[in-house]
């Protein structure tokens, strides 16, 4: 990812360095960077996008007031977008946080929501994405395991170590042969370690996309018991975003993730596809399988952000597939009018599924 400083940020924004007071910013931005947790994550990212923080601001704003107390949250929303900008710009090249990456696409939805400054910086983030899904699936580094060298004062001939009938000698060599010994299984225990770790990391990748490849092969929902390619395309890119979701180990999946579901819902299919409305999601599915398909407890905290799901866990919670429009539109999530094609939605059903199942 490009570097972007939090004087870049600024200038993207249309601040000088004198108008933003940016000297008065840097301190207080390496401490609010240094311990940044998830769900503060979230909210600078909601604020990137003009969103309310749904926790509390003190974490940000205490920082900032202690080198100006002319700082504030509701006077300064454009320099907190700002703000929360460099954020997500340092943990994504510093951390190489993936998870940043995922709230920020899962929040972007496709360019449904829209920035509160430098909209370009969302492009960015996509490539920034794209490479954090590559580096995670690297080519296995695999080292040798070398045995520790022995003491050089143990080195020598049985005569050079210990004299003959010098019983203190004999007791020192024994102790100094114990503690070579437990050094000598201590080194080989970490080099195994470290040896044995990127392997299991290579096996649990292998299995990811064994069980991908099989998911693909099979073409049908485990949770409703039907072929994707005898669903209506709305209801089969839900359940293909959201299943294959089950099967990433990271946050943002494997890169052939788009792949894999394009595939998966082109199958059987030669109409051209037409866009499917958030309000019309929920009337895909009777209210049976409504509650086997709605997202688990995790929801409450995204609701937000994770608009598609969560038109499926209202419509499950008040038990009807027209009635849940109020709730959602209060919860602060996209309008139920918006539409994606079922390619998108497939991939938002996927990327929200995978922020549900990392909190």
């Amino acid at each position: 990812m490009q570097q972007l400083k939090l004087a870049d940020c600024y200038g993207h924004a249309g601040l000088s360095s004198d108008a933003a007071n940016i000297p008065q910013r840097i301190e207080p931005f390496k401490t609010v960077a240094a311990n940044l947790t998830r769900p503060q994550i979230i909210d600078a990212v909601r604020a990137y996008f003009g969103l309310p923080m749904q926790h509390d601001t003190g974490w940000l704003s205490d920082p900032f007031t202690e080198f100006d107390e002319a700082f504030s949250m509701v006077a300064n929303k454009n320099e907190v977008a700002i703000l929360a900008m460099a954020l997500i710009a340092h943990q994504i090249r510093e951390e190489d946080d993936q998870f940043t990456a995922l709230v920020f696409l899962v929040a972007n939805a496709f360019g449904r929501r829209k920035a509160a400054v430098y909209p370009q910086f969302v492009e960015i983030i996509k490539a920034a994405a794209s490479d954090l899904t590559t580096s995670t699936r690297r080519e296995l580094d695999t080292k040798q395991i070398r045995a520790k060298a022995l003491n050089k004062e143990l080195g020598g001939s049985e005569d050079d170590l210990v004299p003959q009938n010098d019983f203190p000698a004999i007791n020192r060599v024994l102790k100094e042969v114990n503690i070579d010994g437990h050094e000598m299984v201590k080194h080989l225990a970490l080099q195994i370690n470290t040896t044995l770790s990127p392997m299991r990391s290579e096996v649990a990748r292998l299995r990811e996309e064994t069980d991908m490849l099989w998911w693909l092969v099979g073409g049908e929902s485990h949770l409703v018991g039907e072929a994707y390619a005898d669903m209506k395309p709305g209801r089969a890119a839900f359940l293909i975003g959201s299943e294959l979701a089950e099967l990433s180990r990271t946050h943002l999946g494997p890169k052939s993730a788009t792949f894999l579901m394009n595939k998966a819902l082109r199958e059987g299919r030669t109409d051209k596809p037409t866009k499917i409305k958030i309000e019309a999601i929920p009337k895909l599915f009777t209210l049976e399988e409504l509650s086997e398909v709605t997202p688990d407890s995790a929801i409450s905290d995204v609701r937000d952000l994770c608009s598609v799901s969560n038109a499926i866990s209202r419509a499950s919670e008040v038990g009807s597939q027209t009635a849940w429009k109020k709730m959602y539109g209060d919860d602060g999530s996209l309008s139920e009018t918006t539409a994606f094609s079922p390619s998108e939605l497939a991939n938002q059903s996927f990327r929200e599924f995978l922020l549900l199942n990392a909190l």
